[in-house]
């Protein structure tokens, strides 16, 4: 799974907590879902190492995350999802508010690394 935290300079700010601070991915459908919107780099999310987001990727996420999230606010309260590939189908439901709980998490996160001029490291496992 990949989860993100803030750094400035390479360092976490004094006052940044990775276990509050922090976000992640729920689960693997849910990585597997947003994480297109999230690729906003100069090079896509490494999901098994880390990825660094400078300012301006910074910024490139908060708008695609602010513009996704209207999208998100007018969909039901959950809905499923299908996907066929040469494995067969796999199908898996997604809770709006647990992707909106994401995507708020992750735009309060940008503006904070903005606001203290620093970045969004993204690690995987």
């Amino acid at each position: 799974m990949i989860d993100w935290k803030v750094t400035v300079g390479g360092q976490s700010p004094p006052d940044w907590e990775s276990r509050r601070d922090g976000c992640w991915f729920p689960d693997f459908e849910m990585q597997h879902l947003l994480l297109p919107h999230f690729d906003v780099g100069e090079q896509p999310i490494d999901e098994y190492g880390e990825t660094i987001f400078d300012s301006g990727a910074v910024a490139r996420l908060g708008r695609r995350l602010s513009a996704f999230r209207g999208q998100i606010e007018s969909k039901a309260e959950s809905w499923s999802i299908t996907e066929r590939s040469s494995r067969g189908e796999e199908t898996f439901l997604v809770e709006r508010e647990a992707v909106l709980a994401v995507i708020d998490k992750t735009l309060a996160m940008v503006e904070y690394a903005l606001s203290r001029g620093g970045e969004l490291v993204f690690s995987g496992d």
